[in-house]
């Protein structure tokens, strides 16, 4: 039965990719296909690499997952210096900041059982590790007839996905059957896998490596303090909302409204997560009366005004570091949060929304150290907020205890490089 499956999916293969790719020409992304023409023969296989040793190879999906490897990639090296390292993407923006990494990067095949034989016969890969989540039929059982061991790093799976994995139990089996072992990012993710598989051989808990990238780094914040001299807020205490998204705005802001009442000195910087919604921030900031520069325009702001209109990338880490309390977006609308640990690393103390399924150990973590607390309403936010600001020692032991959740959950990256050595 697993092999009539598994049969029929490479039958039905170029069907459901030229299924895909018809979707893809109707939706807003179709100008990536613009590139299709020269991934080809990387896609087909047609263009495969070879190497004199045999390579370790990392599989990421896309850039999430290739910047999940990043600190993980430099100690492999460290450890098997004279093995080539490569990796494969799904994704061209993806196979761009592999280049990061490696100069040996490539487009993943499609998935098809004689094209990624071709591609394995010809890389021979001596361990095959396959960052978070992304599975393919044809890719392990490929890497098993090859004997190519598979293991699966800073490994994730949801209820929606493990439900998918039974509904096809035949082709589950037939693919976790050559998965030798499995770094689960989580508990929920280990609890998930065990009952997936039915045991906890093949299971280690070794955390998220991506909290390992939330580290302090040396940054020129010139700018911001030339800013905070300017707007006349050194000595004001400054609340943070950062990766804002529309719906969750006015709450925010009734929320800063309400702290600015009890504590007149309190100053507000929003940024929302995507800058192109700036103009529409700008209009609600002056719905209720705010006088709020945009950081673009910073050389005309006036002294004194309210707020801070984050509307540029890239400065949002810089914006925590000179803030006394940070909200964390995504989380008052359907969202799902942001990484509610980035102001932590600054000791920062951090509120978010009841929405947190995407950022979840984090926010479990925050809130369980007393360094996040989890609001509803505006007027929770605001009550969160006046007391922290009043009271320096409550504020600076809420920061600690911040700092302390993110310390909690760092240490993936070499607890996956243990798991890595006892497979080499």
């Amino acid at each position: 039965m697993d092999m009539l499956l598994l049969i029929l999916y490479n039958l039905l293969a170029p069907f459901i990719a030229l299924l895909y790719l018809f979707f893809f020409l109707c939706s807003p992304r179709r100008g990536l296909l613009n590139r299709l023409l020269s991934e080809l023969k990387e896609r087909l296989a047609i263009s495969v690499p070879a190497f004199s040793e045999r390579p370790l190879w990392f599989h990421a999906a896309s850039v999430g997952e290739v910047k999940a490897i990043q600190m993980l990639i430099p100690l492999v090296r460290t450890r098997c210096p004279s093995k080539p390292i490569m990796i494969t993407t799904s994704t061209s923006s993806g196979k761009m900041e592999a280049f990061k990494l490696t100069p040996y990067v490539f487009l993943l095949p499609l998935d098809s059982y004689p094209l990624m034989r071709r591609f394995m016969t010809a890389v021979r890969p001596e361990l095959l590790m396959i960052a978070e989540t992304e599975l393919w039929p044809n890719l392990l059982y490929a890497a098993g007839k090859a004997g190519v061991k598979v293991m699966m790093i800073n490994a994730r799976i949801s209820d929606r996905t493990l439900g998918f994995y039974k509904l096809l139990a035949p082709v589950s089996r037939l693919m976790f059957s050559n998965i030798g072992m499995i770094a689960a990012q989580s508990p929920d993710d280990l609890e998930r896998y065990q009952v997936l598989l039915g045991g906890a051989d093949k299971l280690v808990l070794t955390g998220n490596m991506k909290h390992d990238l939330i580290v302090q780094k040396p940054q020129d914040r010139a700018e911001i303090e030339a800013f905070l001299e300017l707007a006349d807020w050194k000595g004001k205490k400054i609340f943070c909302a950062g990766s804002t998204h529309p719906d969750e705005e006015n709450i925010i802001l009734e929320a800063f409204l309400k702290v600015k009442a009890a504590l007149p000195d309190t100053r507000l910087i929003l940024a929302p997560r995507h800058p192109e919604t700036a103009a529409s921030s700008s209009a609600r900031l002056r719905e209720k009366s705010l006088v709020s520069p945009r950081w673009s325009q910073r050389a005309h702001a006036r002294t004194g005004p309210d707020c801070l209109l984050l509307d540029e990338t890239g400065r949002l880490a810089d914006i925590y570091y000179f803030s006394d309390v940070v909200f964390v977006g995504g989380t008052l609308d359907d969202t799902g949060g942001h990484n509610v640990l980035e102001p932590s690393v600054f000791s920062k103390p951090v509120l978010f929304g009841p929405n947190i399924k995407h950022t979840r150990d984090g926010a479990l973590a925050l809130m369980n150290k007393n360094g996040g607390f989890m609001v509803r309403t505006a007027d929770e936010l605001a009550d969160r907020i006046i007391p922290l600001l009043k009271d320096p020692v409550l504020l600076a032991k809420a920061g600690e205890a911040s700092k302390a959740a993110l310390e909690s959950l760092q240490g993936a990256t070499r607890k996956t490089l243990a798991v890595l050595e006892t497979n080499l």
